[in-house]
Parts: C-alpha cells; structure tokens; sequence
C-alpha cells in the first residue's frame, strides 16, 4: 500500500511531492504528458512569475473571489515568503519586478521547474501515464492507469482547470471530483484579453495604443477600475483588463457590455477650460486633443465626430464641447466576447471550497482525497498570486499526510 499517489506534474503537484519526498513517505508522482510541469514551462511568457512579495492579510486581499478567506491557513503555512525562501535554498534567484513580482533571475521558467524537480527520486516519477479510474476502498484508493493499478492511503489531485489543454489541462479533477459527489463550481475564463468588433473595425487607428493610467466602467456602472491596458487588432487586453475579464464574461451573461473608458487625465472642468479658453480660440481643434490625449487617439477622435482636421476651436459649439467631453471621458467600446476558458490565462471554478477543510486541502466528504492548485474553485489575477495558491495549497495537502 503506498502513502500517497499525486496526480498532475504542475505548480501544486511537484510541491506536494517534495513535501513527502522530505518527509521519507512512499510516494507516485503521475503526470500524462512526456515532461514535468509543461504548462508552469510556458507561463509568464515563459519567464515564470512565480511569486510576490505580499503578505497574507494583504495577499488575500488582492483576491476577487467571493471565497478567498479559503485560503488563509494554507496561505499561513506557505506564503510568498516560504516560496521564496524554498528557491533561494535550491539555488534559484529571484528578482523583484514592477515593484510586486518575482521572476527568476535567468527569466526561465525552466530553472523553477528544475528547483521543484531537484530532490523527487526518478523512481517516484510516472510520466506518459493516463489515469483511467480512481475508486475509493475500504482501506483507501485504487488508481487505475493505462499501465498499471496501485493502491494507495491517499490520493491528491493536482491536474488543474482546462486552461491551455495541449499541456494536459483538460479538467480530469473536476470529472473526478464529480464522481466523489463533490460540488463542482462550472470553470470560466479569467485573467484574459477581450474581444471587440468595434476595434476591430477601427484598427487602423487604435491597434497599440496603450494607456498606462485609464479608468474603465462596465455598462456604466459607478464601479471604476483603474490600470493599463492596450488596444490590439483583435479587441482590447493589458493589466486592466485582464482583471476585470472574468467580470466582463458574467455580464455578458446577462447583457450585452459596453465599456466606458476614460482617454485623457484631464478633469471635465479642464477640458471645457481648454476648450473655451480666449488664447486657444485660433488653433486648431487637433492640437488640443493631442494635448488631451495620445497623438492617434487624438486624430480618430477627430474623424470620429466628423470634424474637418483644419477645425478651429472657435468654431466648435456647446454641443460640440460636450461631445467632445464625453468622447474623452466616456469613449464607448462594444464587447463581442471576452477569450475562450481553454485559451485564457486562469481559470475560474473547480471543485468548491465549501466541502473542502482549509488547513490541509482533504475532502470533507472523502477522507485521503486532496485536491490542490487550479483543480480547486480559487485563483488570483496575475502577478505570482495563482502559483503561490498552487504551491501553497500542495505544501498543506502533503503536509497532513503521514504514514500510519
């Protein structure tokens, strides 16, 4: 009977194997694909961000998620500073970006999944093997693979959500968890650009831009989200809208979603001085949106309130003052569709937290089950947040394993 059988090579599932590595219990570590950890390969653009530097209070607070004091305890038992510590120890330095963010310093995500890899024997690793079944027995779990049958105490899945399903991602925990009578919360795309046919249409004059300080309102909501983001050929996607993806996609539920976005720093009041001033009535009307706005933005304004390029401010009425007002603080975009669950950066949903303790990942329902990492119904926006949940949730899941 082994002590524990981890399912999924991931973020969670390597933590959880150098836990029991560490703590001599008898272990499998299975993984479908022909290499470890193959979708941490390609995150952050390949460059890992694997961690930040908040704190708990201060890392869950950084949450979205409804259910986010879930992962107080886990977070308490392994924070941002125990991952970087357990790199620092196996060699790997990190380097402090953006102020939050940590990377590896080499910018490889290679060297983290060589770090997690560094002390798991090669005679508890079992790639290029697909689990067919797991079935709960008296004395714990049969795991039924394409190769062979093991018997095992416990069973922690780490296979994580259907994000980027070529590296393996294709949503196994939840089918399993499923079949254990655990509540599944439906996985939605998170943490993801969005698509527009009105920028889309009008690349020509938007794609790249970027604003580094805009607010954006959903359907003209009083909620202000604040950050940067970019128009691309396809819609709009940066930092500001990646966080509010996954608020997009339950609106469109609902709605269609108009985004309201604010083009310049300037203050209403600012614009109409501008605007109505004595000493920029002879200059043209394209000189003062370019000092209100980005240059391109500025000139597609322009075309589209259909005002001539040699229009001078003189001539523009109160009407006109207006429009421009709103254009600049209210510039309206039309959503089609925010990206697809299996290309989106994160996934939201998973098996629910309700039935899971908190402190040590393990079923409520199933004594020796754990699920762990994105298989679970949490994630964070991106910035270290979803791997540090993956690490932290592993260490806690193998941390409550002992052998009887």
């Amino acid at each position: 009977m082994i002590d524990c059988l981890i399912i999924g090579s991931g973020p969670a599932g390597l933590m959880a194997a150098n836990v029991l590595e560490r703590n001599n219990l008898n272990y499998i570590l299975f993984d479908k694909n022909a290499t470890l950890g193959r979708k941490l390969l390609i995150t952050g653009g390949t460059r890992c961000n694997v961690t930040n530097k908040y704190n708990v209070a201060e890392f869950i607070d950084q949450l979205k998620i409804k259910n986010k004091r879930f992962l107080y305890s886990s977070l308490s038992n392994f924070g941002t500073k125990d991952v970087l510590e357990f790199f620092n120890n196996k060699g790997v330095l990190l380097s402090l970006e953006k102020e939050y963010q940590y990377f590896p310093k080499s910018s490889k995500s290679q060297d983290i999944i060589d770090a997690l890899r560094q002390t798991i024997s090669n005679k508890n690793i079992m790639l290029n093997t697909k689990i067919e079944s797991i079935e709960k027995t008296e004395e714990g779990y049969h795991v039924k693979t394409n190769n062979h049958s093991y018997f095992s105490k416990n069973v922690i899945i780490a296979t994580g959500s259907k994000s980027y399903p070529k590296t393996g991602s294709t949503g196994d925990g939840v089918r399993w968890g499923k079949e254990f009578n655990h509540e599944i919360v439906p996985f939605y795309p998170a943490e993801t650009h969005i698509y527009s046919s009105f920028v889309k249409r009008n690349k020509e004059f938007l794609q790249g831009i970027t604003i580094t300080d805009c607010e954006v309102s959903i359907n003209n909501q009083k909620k202000i989200y604040a950050g940067g983001l970019i128009f691309t050929h396809f819609g709009i996607s940066g930092p500001l809208i990646q966080n509010i993806s996954e608020l997009i996609y339950f609106e469109l539920q609902k709605s269609t979603v108009e985004l309201k976005i604010r083009l310049t720093s300037y203050s209403e009041e600012q614009i109409i001085h501008l605007l109505e001033s004595k000493e920029n009535q002879n200059k043209r009307l394209i000189r003062i949106l370019e000092k209100l706005t980005i240059k391109r933005l500025a000139k597609y304004l322009l075309l589209n309130m259909k005002f001539r390029e040699d229009k001078l401010v003189a001539s523009i009425s109160k009407q006109d003052i207006q429009l421009i007002v709103n254009k600049l603080l209210k510039f309206s975009v039309l959503i089609d569709h925010v990206e697809s669950i299996q290309n989106a950066f994160v996934n939201g949903g998973g098996i629910s937290t309700n039935e899971i303790n908190p402190k040590t990942m393990e079923s409520k329902l199933n004594r020796g089950l754990y699920f762990v990492g994105e298989t679970l119904n949490v994630h964070g926006p991106i910035g270290g947040f979803n791997i540090t949940i993956a690490l932290s949730t592993g260490y806690s899941a193998a941390s409550n394993i002992r052998r009887d």
